[in-house]
């Protein structure tokens, strides 16, 4: 049963380890490079002498961004290989099986369903675990030079700087799987299945992940103009930062109106309008493990429902 498992996903395994290869090659070819120049340059020691007051290397750590921050878009990139596992593997693993019938000719051998759906789940969730082990430990390594100077708790580089990466690979195997059992045709099931790893996605990164713990808000009279009291840390999450209006709303533009808006000047027409301060909305540093944490038990939970279902449609449903 392994051995035809295997057979039956072998373009897809391969097509995966290839662009693994192709990853890891790039990563450890570039990241030598940065690191080899972050040593040289001589920032990594100057960061570690002022970790109180990093901005004292502010002019070596704009020299390394300018030469290297245009590295990351392509680093970034490969999170899509999560989505791609799911779509490209984990979409076909059983929805093929239907369309070819070849699910009938296993299970007339005396094989049951759940032993058949067992085996498969293992292979292809142990090869998702894997690959993204090792991306995950690649791309924490390449990023390190960047996270001293701009951290890790922002939307990029939190999605692979911990657990959150191999909790988001198995959702997308997972709901790929359920996609596949539940449309039966393959075409169908990649469609649904990206759809509902971006819509899953997207919900938790842009409203849930902010709001994991409630953010810390600093305002400051609009008299003091848009600098904000305190100086956040490199590795702290700046949430957002604009204006509180009259109706005590957070807003990152201004709107003004009366008979003599345009002869006022911006500050004058914001009381005029009744905005009330400036504010700054951040999550600390401390955070970025409990956060991370939370992430991965959504991703898992949610992946535990697609599996938990996909198991039930094999089991009940007639052929």
């Amino acid at each position: 049963m392994i051995w035809v498992a295997w057979r039956q996903n072998r373009i897809e395994s391969f097509v995966v380890l290839g662009v693994l290869v192709l990853s890891s090659s790039f990563l450890l070819i570039t990241g030598l490079n940065m690191a080899h120049a972050f040593q040289q340059s001589g920032l990594s020691d100057c960061l570690a002498a002022h970790t109180k007051s990093p901005d004292s290397c502010g002019a070596l750590g704009t020299l390394f961004l300018n030469h290297y921050a245009s590295l990351i878009p392509f680093a970034a990139a490969l999170l899509l290989l999560p989505i791609l596992l799911g779509a490209i593997v984990g979409a076909p693993l059983v929805a093929r099986e239907f369309e070819q019938r070849t699910n009938l000719l296993v299970w007339l051998q005396s094989i049951t369903r759940t032993r058949w759906l067992t085996v498969k789940l293992v292979l292809v969730l142990g090869t998702g675990l894997l690959v993204s082990g090792v991306l995950m430990v690649l791309l924490t390594w390449w990023f390190s030079p960047f996270s001293q100077l701009i951290g890790s708790f922002n939307p990029v580089a939190f999605d692979f700087s911990g657990p959150v990466l191999i909790a988001a690979t198995v959702l997308a195997l997972a709901l790929g799987i359920f996609a596949g059992t539940l449309t039966r045709r393959t075409v169908s099931a990649i469609f649904l299945t990206l759809v509902l790893i971006l819509v899953i996605r997207i919900g938790v990164e842009f409203n849930l992940r902010p709001n994991y713990e409630p953010q810390i808000t600093v305002t400051w009279p609009l008299a003091q103009s848009d600098n904000p009291p305190i100086t956040l840390g490199m590795q702290d999450w700046s949430v957002g930062q604009g204006y509180i209006d009259a109706q005590w709303n957070k807003t990152n533009s201004i709107s003004c109106s009366g008979p003599y808006v345009g002869e006022l000047t911006p500050q004058q027409c914001m009381k005029a309008s009744g905005y009330r301060s400036n504010y700054l909305s951040y999550q600390p540093a401390v955070r970025f493990w409990t956060f991370q944490w939370i992430e991965t038990g959504i991703y898992l939970a949610i992946s535990a429902l697609a599996l938990g279902a996909t198991v039930w449609l094999v089991r009940r449903r007639l052929v």
